[in-house]
């Protein structure tokens, strides 16, 4: 058996098994049947082919593989029209004339005259106009594309088909006495193939799909002949066990080999299409730390104006009283002229789109819209209806695909990309990419109010305790001046003709106190002033002169040093503020060693993070701070004083936080205090 005998029975069977991977869909249209017609009709011209070769006299099968040869292109002129919509009157005329010159033609195949030159002539003449006129039709269809990319397409569809139908009229050449390799046999397995996986996807293949594919059978075909010609030679007498072998191996090569043989391709070939991949693996890592929303849009508008494979990209969140979906980000890379994106999308109107949503997770526009024509030939108008709305609020939304951000009870959201340059621009696996993104969205979304309520729930504990110590500290004076406004209302039970003055200067006094304590619960609840905005200043020379100021209310017994560091960076900071938090510390300090003990204050730079730091630490050798309140220090109206509010370290922490830095307290009974200041080096 010769090579071409063997390659028709192979591709026989496979132009089979491609007709029974389209047939078996669940819903099959005419454009699956015409199809099916189509290979079927190739799987029986090679079948015939084969028989004949095997057939001693040949006449039998030979007049077969004639008759299958002149159906194929009639076959293939029916499919066409259908599978782009090119069906008219001229061509259904010329249809039917080449139905007239096909039974023409048959029956001088099952005539005595079928050797004839002018029978062979006219079965040439006839295949390769018709075969022609099919591909014609499909350049057409591709010249009149209306993307860039359909258009690329379809053109390397004719190209492959052209290839095809070329070798496959070399095969009649053995007729006239010339003998070629079977090279269109392989090139019509190719074009058969990639017609069917466009018809079961309802899309026609890009280029990155159709190597990836290809690469990945040719590399199982050969794997699995490999294998089993090695068990052959090895032990010929057990052909069936080898089989089984080869076949098993395979099997569990499959998923290694597709994952290693896709990912070369996709770098040799395809960097757009990897780097779109990349992209959304790195920003799905980045939402793994995101706790705000704010953040949350903010990356992905980062990542999809980076990003070559898109146009639009927006994302949609649910408000706050769930009547619709408002725009939180939106970016057009590539179209700034186009309109922007619907700011706000209606619960009501939107209700089709959230309902699909729900049952498929991701919808891609193109495949609804020929979902609808489908719709309409088969009658089904209110399911067309609701898919119009769809496609509609898809199109304001400028989403080729729109994915849905769900969570268990709700949708969070809506992530919304498109390519504007191109139709059917994202394949399957970059669906499921877009789809793994979003529920990693939601994640994020989720994880951003669980931490918002840990943020309400620690705010209402902090307001607790605040109006419970303010409550304290204004029912302590309040009780003073009661006790003295009584006994001043009552001279003659004190015994004393005229009010004393002692008890007046109680009732100024504990007035006084109340004063400073409202005065800092305003200081603490007015919003802090943003210190980044002020000019920069030198640390050390706000320290020097802060301690110049408190010399005199240090007393004999504290020993004060100052350690400044040399050549130390400017900060951001308002003077005055950080004077008042120096001010706080130190006195704090004072007051923690009751007035005898060493204080020093030094400053020194730092690197956090990679990024430039100043610091100043204040440090004392009082008693020390137990950790019960070390832990809860910087909380108003908590203090280790007998008649301190608790708020000086509170607005001390406001003023550092708002200019971008942070306090610690580090300390423990009986070794003494520090206090480090920490702030962003200019």
């Amino acid at each position: 058996m010769d090579l071409r005998t063997q390659v028709s029975l192979v591709a026989s069977i496979v132009c089979f098994a491609i007709a029974a991977s389209v047939l078996l869909r669940p819903r099959t249209r005419r454009v699956h049947w015409l199809f099916a017609a189509f290979d079927l009709t190739v799987g029986a011209w090679y079948l015939t082919t084969f028989l004949a070769a095997l057939d001693g006299r040949g006449a039998f099968w030979e007049r077969f593989n004639l008759v299958w040869a002149v159906l194929l292109p009639l076959s293939a002129g029916q499919f066409f029209r259908a599978f782009l919509s090119s069906e008219t009157r001229r061509t259904g005329w010329m249809n039917g004339v080449a139905g007239v010159l096909a039974a023409t033609i048959i029956a001088a195949i099952f005539s005595p005259f079928y050797r004839h030159i002018l029978v062979g002539t006219a079965i040439f003449s006839y295949v390769f106009v018709l075969l022609s006129s099919a591909l014609v039709i499909l350049y057409r269809a591709g010249r009149r594309a209306r993307s860039r990319f359909d258009r690329a397409r379809l053109l390397y569809l004719a190209l492959v088909g052209t290839l095809a139908a070329v070798f496959t009229l070399a095969e009649y050449l053995p007729y006239v006495g010339l003998d070629l390799p079977p090279v269109g046999s392989v090139l019509n397995l190719v074009f058969l193939y990639v017609i069917s996986q466009s018809i079961l996807s309802s899309r026609i293949l890009d280029l990155y799909e159709l190597a990836g594919k290809l690469a990945v059978l040719t590399t199982l075909s050969f794997s699995l002949a490999g294998i089993l010609w090695v068990l052959v030679a090895l032990d010929p007498g057990h052909f069936y066990l080898h089989s089984v072998a080869a076949a098993l191996v395979l099997l569990l090569l499959t998923e290694p080999v597709r994952h290693k043989v896709e990912q070369q391709i996709a770098q040799l070939f395809f960097r757009e299409r990897r780097d779109f991949e990349r992209m959304i693996g790195d920003l799905r890592r980045q939402l793994a730390n995101v706790l705000s929303i704010d953040d949350l849009v903010r990356d992905c508008m980062t990542a999809f104006e980076g990003s070559r494979r898109l146009t639009h990209g927006a994302i949609y969140l649910l408000d706050a009283e769930g009547l619709g979906y408002q725009l939180a980000g939106h970016v057009a890379t590539r179209s700034p002229e186009s309109t922007s994106a619907a700011g706000r999308i209606e619960l009501a109107p939107a209700r089709p789109l959230l309902e699909r949503l729900r049952r498929e997770e991701a919808l891609v526009i193109e495949n609804l819209e020929r979902e609808l024509e489908e719709r309409r030939e088969l009658g089904e108008d209110l399911e067309a209806a609701s898919l119009a709305e769809i496609i509609s609020t898809m199109e304001q939304m400028h989403a080729s695909i729109a994915v849905a951000m769900r969570g268990q009870d709700e949708t969070y959201g809506i992530l919304c990309v498109r390519d504007d340059r191109l139709r059917d621009a994202y394949s399957p696996e970059e669906v499921q990419l877009l789809k793994g993104l979003a529920a990693q969205a939601s994640i994020a979304v989720e994880n951003s109010r669980l931490y918002q309520r840990m943020k309400d729930r620690d705010r209402l504990a902090t307001l607790g305790e605040m109006a419970a110590g303010l409550a304290h500290e204004i029912r302590n004076p309040l009780g003073s001046i009661k006790a003295s406004a009584q006994f001043l209302a009552e001279p003659a039970a004190s015994g004393a003709a005229e009010p004393s003055q002692e008890f007046l200067d109680i009732i100024v006094e504990e007035v006084d106190r109340l004063n400073r304590v409202v005065s800092s619960f305003l200081d603490y609840a007015r919003p802090p002033q943003q210190g980044l905005d002020h000019t920069p200043i030198d640390a050390n020379a706000t320290v020097r002169r802060t301690m110049q100021l408190l010399g005199p209310q240090l007393g004999g017994g504290i020993e004060a040093h100052i350690d400044l560091a040399d050549a130390l960076p400017s900060i951001r900071i308002d003077a005055e503020r950080l004077r008042q938090v120096l001010i706080n510390l130190v006195l704090n300090a004072v007051q923690a060693m009751e007035g005898r003990g060493r204080l020093v204050v030094r400053s020194r730079s730092l690197s956090l993070a990679g990024k430039p730091w100043v610091e100043i630490q204040v440090a004392d050798t009082g008693p020390g701070i137990a950790p019960k309140v070390l832990s809860h220090l910087f909380v108003p109206f908590v203090t280790t004083k007998e008649r301190g509010t608790g708020l000086g370290l509170a607005i001390s922490q406001r003023i550092i936080s708002a200019a971008g830095g942070h306090i610690d307290a580090r300390s423990s009974p009986g070794a003494g205090s520090t206090f480090l200041v920490r702030l962003p080096a200019e």
